[in-house]
């Protein structure tokens, strides 16, 4: 451990008791929580801090970079780090480390819920008895057994998304670039070559990529031509995966069934901005994929400890840009 002390500004709400139990093992560091802060004040506030730890709401633009002159490293207790100018941490040696694999079973699970409340229309059900209705007749539903799942993107959150819906007896397939037929066989997962004969197989698009330039609208008009008129498509990745415009087109038309949506390519999103989300074939959730009390406890602790090892030993754990600082 070194014998240099360090400050820590936590800009976003984390969970204290995570915090804690990242930096159990290290007494020379110090946290300081100040949350709900300006771009000004962020810029006032952070040249005396060696390190950041951020969720989503703070945005570290490049003029808070310039004003951070002491900070060697900023980590986001999440996966997404869109809200942070890696081009200028790039430029001044600062690491940007996330926490992947913090909240990959909260996203696993909503994935499954979404898709359970879909085919039972539990969301529906619930608001009509709070409305003092009884449309058992009206709100038939479908079942998950025997329907194929398509996965775009078998990462950790896909497999375990896979690994789930055998269970409920579904059929799994997948599309994904970066892996083998051989992994994919692995986890019972038949892995397609051909996108297009992919999308014809689905009865429910799970998605589980990264927003690229390779995959940014990459489920649009032409893929809905493509799917089943009753395939629903489910999105706890990012919402530009999505051509949102052509998702509304395409549910309102018939050309696909459902879809349940938890992200947005614009955040806090509304009907206004989204119209889809006031159709009755789609289910919608405020981005909660990772707001769950367990996730947020292990982002938080993952972060802090991720900055902790970084400072003392000079050790990177899922750093997005180590290439670009050394």
């Amino acid at each position: 451990m070194s014998d240099k002390k360090f400050k820590i500004l936590v800009a976003d709400n984390c969970s204290k008791s995570g915090l804690d139990e990242g930096l159990e093992t290290y007494n020379n560091i110090q946290i300081d929580i100040r949350t709900k802060h300006t771009e000004e004040e962020l810029i006032e506030m952070i040249p005396e801090y060696d390190a950041m730890i951020v969720r989503s709401a703070t945005k570290v633009t490049a003029p808070v970079i310039e004003a951070a002159t002491n900070l060697k490293i900023i980590a986001r207790a999440g996966a997404g780090y869109n809200n942070i100018d890696v081009e200028v941490c790039n430029k001044k040696g600062i690491a940007v480390i996330i926490t992947p694999t913090g909240n990959t079973n909260a996203v696993i699970e909503l994935t499954l819920g979404l898709m359970l409340s879909w085919v039972r229309h539990i969301s529906i059900a619930n608001q009509s008895m709070k409305d003092g209705k009884w449309e058992k007749k009206k709100l038939k539903g479908s079942e998950l057994k025997g329907k194929t799942l398509g996965i775009l993107g078998i990462g950790r959150i896909g497999a375990g998304v896979s690994k789930i819906c055998q269970a409920f007896e579904m059929k799994t397939i997948a599309y994904d670039v970066f892996v083998s037929k051989e992994y994919a066989k692995s986890i019972g997962v038949d892995l397609y070559e051909d996108f297009n004969e992919f999308l014809s197989e689905v009865d429910f698009l799970s998605l589980h990529v990264p927003v690229t330039d390779s995959t940014r609208g990459m489920i649009g008009k032409e893929q809905f031509e493509i799917m089943k008129d009753t395939a629903v498509i489910v999105n706890c990745a990012r919402g530009a995966v999505i051509n949102e415009k052509e998702l509304y087109d395409a549910l309102s038309n018939k050309k696909i069934g459902g879809a349940c949506i938890d992200v947005y390519s614009k955040e806090p999103a509304s009907k206004e901005d989204f119209p889809y989300i006031g159709l009755d074939n789609v289910v919608c959730t405020p981005h909660l994929g990772a707001s769950s009390k367990e996730a947020q406890v292990n982002v938080a602790m993952l972060a802090a400890n991720g900055i902790a090892q970084y400072l003392n030993d000079n050790k990177l754990i899922n750093c997005v840009n180590e290439k670009s600082i050394k």
